[in-house]
């Protein structure tokens, strides 16, 4: 058998082969660095094809053994691996086009984190999109000023728990081609968001989550899309971005203070609310969900919260200033039946163009009674789909609903989802 792949080899069968050295380094980029790296014991021409992948991916999961616990056991692997990122960027020859990324979610009570050491390093080689996933049980890290100071990264990343959150060397921020920023655990003051939008001129995606923000307003000329989930909001935070496409916010009600204003190009919106003590918000918090979001074309509205009386409160706080949209053409509601059905009897009349309604029907029973109120004119709803986990009675009290307030409604169509 090796006698014949041999003379398959001399007849030139060997296609992988014949491939240009930039091809085989294309194809070893969708390897780990790990494997890209071992292939230079196929051959000698493969012995430094990997330094030309155009991208570095490290996981400290794929060095160290599932079952590794003991303390001289995870002391090891973790030198070996920081040894490795070190060998790895000392040979590397070319630029990094693909980028840099490493994830690092080892958490061990024994204090090892990852130093970034190595990150000027790796700012030399010119990344196009460096990521940094890292979970570690140490008070903080420090992150160099050189990660900020870039003419050629574009996309950055940034998602790092400590148990106090992350350090800066500066605070300035020179990433004139950066158009993605994605930054989680992060505290975010009114002086970071500043220099965050002066020093990323070009910047269209802005993703925060589980950040602390202490900032009193986003005023923007160039985002395209903004993400804002799970973050703590210390105060008010007004959000004005005509630019703006897509926008997805998920807050707690009573806490949210958070307004929209000049979103004139929005196109989709997705807003979710934990409804928890909704009662106990002051007048400042109230009012504030829909304006400045009249304009959009596709809304989403998502209901959480274990208790309904918190959620009537929110929306009748949320539809008193509540303004007609116009533009909308989809909207999707997801959350319990009652309050499903409040928020469309009362939101409806103010999506006079709405042609498609898509209900998330997520709770398996209730004993309460819907509210009556004047039907509606729906002249352009041709669709409504109904989504639910599982069949109950509750879902054709809903379509009975529906038809009591909803004048001239097209098709219902009905979806059973699999738990």
């Amino acid at each position: 058998m090796r006698t014949r792949k041999k003379r398959a080899v001399k007849r030139g069968n060997d296609l992988i082969g014949q491939l240009p050295d930039s091809i085989l380094a294309r194809i070893l980029s969708f390897l780990s660095t790990k494997e890209a790296v071992r292939t230079c014991l196929l051959s000698k021409r493969w012995t430094t094809l990997w330094t030309h992948v155009p991208s570095i991916d490290f996981n400290f999961a794929d060095f160290i053994p599932a079952n590794a616990s003991h303390y001289k056991e995870v002391h090891y692997y973790f030198h070996k691996f920081k040894s490795i990122i070190e060998s790895v960027l000392d040979h590397r020859q070319d630029s990094l086009p693909g980028g840099f990324r490493l994830v690092w979610l080892y958490d061990t009570s024994y204090g090892f984190g990852p130093s970034f050491g190595w990150i000027p390093q790796v700012m030399d080689l010119k990344p196009l999109s460096l990521c940094l996933t890292v979970k570690t049980r140490r008070a903080s890290l420090v992150l160099p000023g050189c990660l900020f100071d870039s003419p050629f990264l574009e996309k950055l990343v940034l998602k790092i728990e400590t148990k106090r959150g992350v350090l800066f060397d500066s605070l300035s921020i020179n990433l004139p081609r950066l158009k993605s920023l994605d930054l989680s655990f992060v505290n975010i003051d009114s002086h970071l968001m500043k220099n965050l939008l002066s020093g990323c001129v070009m910047l269209e995606e802005l993703k925060l989550e589980y950040c602390k923000l202490t900032f009193s307003k986003l005023i923007s000329g160039t985002l395209k899309s903004l993400v804002v989930c799970g973050c703590v909001i210390q105060e008010e935070i007004c959000f004005s971005i005509p630019s703006l496409l897509d926008l997805r916010v998920s807050v707690n009600y009573h806490k949210s203070r958070v307004s929209f204003k000049d979103m004139s190009s929005l196109g989709k919106s997705c807003i979710c609310f934990n409804s928890v003590n909704a009662g106990v918000s002051s007048e400042e918090t109230r009012n504030k969900l829909f304006p400045g979001l009249s304009n959009v074309a596709i809304l989403d509205f998502e209901l959480r919260g274990s208790n309904h009386k918190d959620m009537m409160i929110m929306l009748q706080h949320a539809l008193l200033q509540c303004p007609i949209f116009n533009n909308l053409q989809s909207f999707t509601v997801t959350g319990p039946l009652i309050p499903i059905v409040h928020l469309i009897t009362r939101f409806v009349k103010r999506m006079p163009n709405l042609g498609k309604l898509i209900i998330n029907h997520d709770e398996n029973s209730s004993s309460q009674e819907f509210c009556t109120y004047d039907p509606v004119e729906c002249e352009h709803l041709r669709l409504v789909e109904i989504k639910y986990k599982r069949q109950h009675n509750h879902v054709n009290k809903l379509v009975e609903a529906l038809h009591a307030h909803m004048k001239n409604i097209g098709e219902i169509r009905m979806e059973v989802l699999k738990d």
